[in-house]
């Protein structure tokens, strides 16, 4: 099935074919050489299809079965954003701590800029506070 070319559509389609089902193949088809990323990452440096792929990595190496629910999405002209809870097993090294085992779960905002059915900017926000109090980080 070819990714739909609308942002609601393709921001679905990101979703669930690159981060849930880490598909990473499809990051070059689906990300602009000229892709500008607004999230800041540790350890994430560049742009461009290779960021963004990193980035799955990351946290796929980390969460292996990482899942990502979108709660709703809006989209206006070339910008779609979303609302999402994440969830995942931390099996592998996240951002230098050891695996835990734990289930971790954060909600999380997203928001992405589309051009000719590619994805040319992104920025989000976590709720990392929650995140590592999860992970045992807090107090």
């Amino acid at each position: 099935m070819p990714a739909p070319k609308d942002p609601a559509g393709l921001l679905r389609y990101v979703t669930e074919e690159i981060w849930n089902k880490g598909r990473l193949e499809l990051v070059d088809e689906l990300v602009a050489e000229s892709f500008v990323d607004h999230v800041d990452v540790p350890g994430l440096e560049g742009g461009g299809p290779a960021r963004y792929r990193r980035s799955v990595e990351m946290v796929r190496t980390a969460m292996p079965d990482y899942h990502e629910e979108i709660e709703w999405c809006v989209a206006e002209g070339d910008m779609v954003a979303d609302y999402v809870r994440t969830s995942g097993t931390h099996e592998g090294d996240f951002y230098g701590l050891a695996p835990t085992g734990k289930r971790l779960e954060m909600r999380a905002f997203g928001a992405l800029r589309v051009a000719d059915g590619q994805i040319v900017e992104r920025w989000g926000l976590g709720d990392t506070m929650a995140l590592m109090g999860q992970l045992g980080r807090l107090g």
